[in-house]
């Protein structure tokens, strides 16, 4: 084969440094790449035997790589244990030289087929000034080693340090990363167990003054309520003697747009006069990143230093990763606050419904000659339905008023709700006298809201209806008295739809009067028929001076009086369709020679049915009053 020309030499070299390179900078591993190395540096330099060392922080020379060691030296064996010429040398620092021919001292000892090897060239694999190992190259023909050879040699040395000094620092990184990854993992572990915000916010600047390798570590909260900066959590700051955060930073910027996001100068770099807390400080570097909770900015995480300091981008990042951190923490405490507060209103809600309930009857009235079915169930836990039987006295017997002394405050003020006038100076009120079981009133309303708005102007209209009611006056005049009182008291915008009528047991005549509610339904039962007990009136609360169409009809042995409100008739199902009135009068019409409580459950079944699973939006109120067959 004929011999290659210096030019064709140099390309070969060339392209097998370029090989060796990619080597060792595609790979991660430090082994990894030595031992894919150090084949093609044998190969390059035309020979057939290598092996590398590398220096620990010890000054201790590990063998790390080798390549086609001859039987006498193969390893493990005891050719590698005792003294070793070049690892002397080396630190004795006479391996300074580009390339040492070494009389090894291994192959001087060992025992076996050598290959004829005796010595080896040493390059001392550098870093800097630091010396990270020696590379180790065999022939029997040191001798003619050309300048060039040498030359390629140190390169090749030159080139395995930086590869060495890059994989350590990847190693190194990677060390450092792994322990930042566990801080993290344990402060997200502690801030899921803290005690409160305060606490949670205290520990987090302080893993990230420490994490950073900073001076100091703070969050600084957009206050937007209040329009200023807030300094919630600090470490590393001075502050002045028995002041703790929460601290106002700046209480003109709740954002603090005058901060550069990094920064070796931080006043210099700063756009506007920092405030005088943060002044005071004398920060030189700076980094901060801003804290979001849904894309909407909340605050500010930042790390200074006494020292100029040029922030990396790793550091920007780690930063960041606290932020993110804190971002959840303080979401995590909003939404336990939420909660907290959720169960607190739902503990007041429960108190309200039991307050509610206890103005309604707790039982139906035992009339002889009649039955009484009634059902409330509101669509949240209080709503704005109720109903209501007034025992009344006989028909034309008002509750009088006697002249007497020592009237209190208190009694003019029950006199006043029970009856819409005040008692005369210096009189009171004699008890009521037994009514008697001839006569009763039916009350049914509906305020035109939910919930909790709805539950406190029920107990309103129902004190004020019951009170106008007790004297036994007649229908028309008791929506009038009770519209009149209510429009005194009442500045909520609220205002109910009613119905109120009287029962006459003695003649069966029911005289009612509607303030815009429901029309209630007369199924009578000699002809099957429903009909709607259509008294004209206005709603309570709305006009000072209203007019209410007074009526009376006669119930027949087996006849249903149906009172209701719209949470029947509009209840809708998922299409959107409403229950409608002629549903109800349909069932109603069924199921009319059922008893009270049957007729409610086939209403209810039948409205249930109808919206198949579709939530209920409004307050259900049903009364069945039935004259017995």
């Amino acid at each position: 084969m004929p011999a290659l020309t210096d030019a064709q030499r140099r390309i070969a070299e060339l392209t097998t440094l370029n090989q060796l390179a990619q080597t060792l900078n595609r790979a991660l591993d430090l082994r990894d790449a030595l031992d894919t190395a150090l084949p093609l540096i044998v190969e390059l330099m035309g020979l057939q035997t290598g092996w590398i060392f590398l220096r620990d922080e010890s000054d201790s020379f590990r063998l790390v790589a080798r390549h086609d060691l001859p039987p006498a030296i193969s390893y493990p064996g005891a050719a590698w244990s005792g003294d070793c010429s070049c690892q002397d040398l080396c630190l004795r620092g006479r391996l300074q030289q580009a390339v040492n021919v070494v009389r090894c001292s291994r192959l001087r000892h060992a025992v076996g087929d050598k290959r004829s090897l005796a010595q080896h060239a040493s390059v001392a694999i550098h870093s800097g000034d630091d010396v990270l190992g020696i590379l180790n190259v065999a022939t029997t023909k040191f001798g003619r080693f050309t300048p060039a050879q040498l030359q390629l040699l140190s390169a090749i040395g030159f080139q395995l340090g930086t590869a060495i000094a890059r994989a350590r620092l990847y190693d190194q990184v990677k060390i450092r990363r792994v322990q930042e990854q566990a801080t993290l993992l344990k402060l997200s572990q502690e801030l899921l167990g803290a005690e409160g915000i305060e606490s949670a916010l205290q520990r987090l600047v302080r893993v990230g003054a420490r994490l950073l390798e900073a001076d100091a570590c703070a969050y600084i909260e957009a206050d937007e309520t209040n329009g200023c900066a807030v300094l919630a959590a600090v470490h590393g700051w001075q502050l002045p003697p028995g002041v703790m955060p929460p601290i106002c930073l700046d209480p003109a910027n709740p954002h603090l747009w005058y901060l550069p996001d990094i920064s070796a100068d931080l006043v210099g770099d700063a756009l506007d006069e920092l405030p005088p807390l943060l002044r005071s400080q004398r920060f030189r570097g700076h980094l901060g990143i801003g804290v979001e909770i849904g894309g909407v900015p909340v605050g500010l995480l930042v790390v200074n230093s006494y020292a100029p300091r040029h922030f990396l981008p790793d550091e920007a990042q780690l930063l960041a990763l606290l932020g993110s951190q804190l971002a959840q923490t303080l979401e995590r405490e909003r939404l336990h606050q939420e909660a907290l507060a959720r169960q607190r209103l739902e503990q007041e809600l429960d108190i309200a419904r039991t307050i509610q309930g206890s103005f309604l009857p707790d039982h139906c009235l035992q009339v002889p000659g009649y039955q009484l079915g009634a059902f409330y169930r509101a669509a949240r836990q209080v709503g704005g339905d109720f109903y209501d039987f007034i025992s009344l006295p006989p028909e034309g017997e008002a509750t009088p008023v006697v002249s007497g002394v020592g009237s209190s405050r208190r009694d003019q003020e029950l006199e006043f709700w029970r009856t819409g006038r005040l008692a005369a100076r210096g009189s009171s009120r004699r008890p009521q006298p037994a009514a008697e079981p001839g006569r009763f009133g039916i009350v049914i309303a509906d305020v035109t809201d939910k919930g909790v708005p709805a539950a406190l102007f029920m107990v309103l209209s129902r004190t004020v209806i019951r009170a106008s009611a007790s004297d036994g006056r007649a229908p028309a005049a008791v929506l009038d008295q009770a519209n009149r009182l209510i429009l005194d008291d009442a500045r909520s915008g609220l205002f109910v739809t009613s119905f109120y009528g009287v029962l006459d047991t003695r003649n069966h005549t029911f005289a009612y009067a509607n303030g815009g509610h429901n029309y209630p339904l007369h199924y009578r039962a000699a002809t099957g028929r429903v009909e709607q007990l259509a008294a004209q009136g206005i709603v309570l609360g709305i006009v000072p001076a209203p007019r209410f169409e007074q009526l009376v009809t006669t119930l027949e042995p087996g006849d249903v009086i149906c009172l209701y409100t719209d949470g029947v008739t509009e209840a809708m199902n998922a299409r959107r369709q409403l229950f409608d009135e002629e549903r109800l009068i349909e069932v109603l019409r069924r199921t009319g020679h059922l008893s009270p409580d049957e007729i409610i459950g086939r209403i209810l079944d039948a409205v249930t049915s109808f919206c198949a699973g579709a939530p209920q939006n409004d307050d259900i109120t049903l009364v069945v009053v039935k004259r017995a067959a």
